[in-house]
């Protein structure tokens, strides 16, 4: 039988929103402080980050969709970092009619001096034990995928969907995993949210990757 104390309690779904969302607070102090010394607003400094971990310059609605935020957002974001000299406007290498846009050398710059999680965050998450932080990123990995799947945000780049990920393929408990593009052995440490080299898995490949993945993650 419950007592006093568990029966008026949350459920725990509802906890861990409300402790998510604690969470986002700090992180969008964050954001503020990070980027507005450099004279940029969230929205800017997370465009900036974004184009710096791509290689090729990128269409404005591809900013828009990986950030899930409206196209003038970003259209009036990018004009901004244009006049700034962050980011460059040209024609789409596959269609001379569209703009695709990328870093300027002095954006490049910045964007390695920019901290997208934020010194207090940063803090807070160095202060878990080792295995701790591991185990919160592969859960974290989790919820980012299944908010993928509901098509509640855009699609990461991420192992879990990548047709190179071979989940739990080796016996070695510190390097598990394998990445079939680069045969090599990898931990769960090691486990990528936005791969430059990711190519999304098929269907059945993605489901049983993930059945793989998400058993040891239960275990």
């Amino acid at each position: 039988m419950k007592n006093s104390l568990e029966q008026s309690d949350l459920p725990l779904v509802q906890k861990l929103g409300h402790a998510m969302s604690r969470i986002q607070v700090a992180m969008r102090a964050d954001s503020w402080e990070s980027f507005g010394v450099s004279g940029l607003n969230p929205t800017q400094g997370q465009i900036l980050m974004f184009l710096g971990r791509r290689s090729v310059a990128l269409r404005l609605n591809e900013v828009a969709d990986e950030l899930a935020v409206s196209a003038p957002t970003v259209s009036d974001s990018i004009g901004t970092l244009v006049e700034k000299g962050l980011v460059k406007k040209n024609k789409a290498q596959d269609d001379g009619r569209a703009i695709a846009v990328s870093l300027t050398t002095t954006g490049k710059k910045l964007v390695k001096n920019l901290d997208s999680l934020g010194e207090s965050l940063g803090a807070a998450m160095s202060q878990l034990p080792h295995i701790e932080q591991i185990q919160l990123y592969k859960t974290l990995t989790r919820v980012v995928r299944e908010l993928q799947s509901a098509g509640k945000i855009p699609m990461a780049r991420m192992c879990v969907t990548c047709q190179y990920f071979r989940p739990n393929a080796h016996g070695d408990a510190e390097r598990p995993h394998h990445c079939a593009l680069v045969d090599a052995a990898f931990g769960d440490r090691t486990l990528q949210v936005d791969c430059a080299e990711h190519e999304p898995a098929d269907e059945y490949l993605a489901l049983q990757n993930w059945e793989t993945f998400a058993s040891a993650v239960r275990g």
